[in-house]
């Protein structure tokens, strides 16, 4: 277990790929906070992580609130006395043409995403910096790099945010011994994509080499392997979990 008895927060955590990953955490020995806007799904994330015989904390917590987010760590440093990893997970997807974004969809999808990750490591960077050990791992996405894929163009630059954001962090984190990556999923079967139909399923199909579309644990293998010991030289790292979608 190349986790054990570290303290984890996902955020985003109540379904999906957080959920996955908070479940692939816990089965190598992490603890986990389970952060989710919806506090019902945040619970339903705990029973399952405390199944596997780890310690859980299910936490109703909008990423994009900063009193929250400050919040949200004092009350896992009081109850757990550490963080070790954590994962910016939470985010929201929109498909729209750009001329059918509203100022809103924009503001709110920067917020959660963008912004999110921001406070996130920022309320946690004091906390690694003082141990002198900690790892931050940011969900970026393919969208970021080329342009929308199942999604819209504010989602696409959002993530393109979070992985330069994630290069800064890296770098202001590095002489504590703390590290930032990222991971940039192609396309993976989760309820935010759920809604494509057979024909997009297939179009995407034709433009994967391996000719799947990605799994969430595919993701969160790569999470773990991000969290764990073997990773301690690898910073400012946005690894590509596609299916060879998009090779760099």
């Amino acid at each position: 277990m190349v986790l054990e008895d570290k303290i984890a927060i996902v955020t985003g955590a109540g379904a999906g790929l957080g959920r996955c990953m908070a479940l692939e955490l816990a089965r190598e020995g992490a603890d986990v906070a389970i952060w989710d806007v919806h506090g019902d799904s945040a619970t339903d994330t705990q029973i399952e992580v405390e199944k596997l015989g780890r310690r859980a904390l299910a936490m109703a917590v909008d990423v994009a609130d900063g009193d929250a987010v400050q919040a949200s760590v004092e009350k896992v440093i009081a109850d757990w006395g550490r963080i070790d990893i954590l994962i910016n997970n939470a985010g929201i997807c929109q498909k729209e043409a750009i001329e059918a974004i509203s100022e809103d969809q924009w503001d709110r999808i920067m917020a959660v995403n963008l912004k999110g990750t921001f406070l996130c490591s920022r309320a946690v960077m004091p906390i690694m910096k003082l141990q002198r050990e900690g790892r931050i791992i940011n969900m970026g996405s393919v969208s970021g790099k080329i342009g929308g894929i199942a999604a819209g163009a504010h989602y696409a630059a959002s993530k393109a945010g979070v992985m330069c954001f994630t290069k800064s962090l890296a770098r202001e984190l590095a002489p504590f011994s703390v590290t930032a990556n990222g991971i940039a999923p192609g396309v993976v079967e989760t309820d935010m994509t759920r809604d494509l139909s057979c024909g997009e399923w297939e179009d995407y199909l034709d433009g994967i080499p391996l000719n799947r579309i990605g799994e969430a644990k595919d993701v969160a293998r790569v999470a773990v392997f991000l969290a764990s010991p073997d990773a301690a030289y690898l910073t400012g790292e946005i690894i590509d979990v596609n299916g060879g979608q998009f090779m760099d």
